[in-house]
């Protein structure tokens, strides 16, 4: 996927997770003011992302590992399975990190509006 896909793909889904976690929000103001419960669901889903992604990618390395890479000790044929198995969790942590990265906006933009009132202010600005 070249750069401009990836940066396309990213920003659609952080405008319809945005627009999801507002209808949320409404209806959660709504109906329930008493139960804030939208940030903290989101900023669960949010770290169990970013420790899914850090768990299935073995820390922050973007190198695939090969046979050679392992331990020396175990027979060969093992040494494939494990190489083949943690460069597919590597994979599938890519794959989580375009789920994470717009979540991570939408939590920041939520924190942001929470403690510093900036739609407000940029309403101010304009209106």
């Amino acid at each position: 996927m070249k750069a401009w896909q990836r940066f396309l793909l990213l920003l659609g889904l952080f405008a319809g997770f945005e627009a999801l976690y507002q209808l949320f929000l409404y209806l959660e103001r709504t109906y329930f003011p008493r139960t804030p419960v939208c940030t903290l669901i989101l900023g669960v889903t949010v770290g169990g992302l970013l420790i899914a992604v850090i768990v299935l990618n073995r820390g922050f390395d973007a190198k695939p590992v090969t046979t050679d890479s392992l331990d020396f000790t175990l027979p060969y044929e093992e040494r494939v399975k494990r190489a083949e198995k943690i460069n597919k969790n590597k994979k599938t942590a890519k794959l989580l990190m375009n789920l994470f990265i717009p979540l991570a906006f939408v939590l920041s933009i939520d924190l942001l509006d929470l403690y510093f009132d900036i739609f407000d202010k940029i309403k101010g600005l304009f209106g």
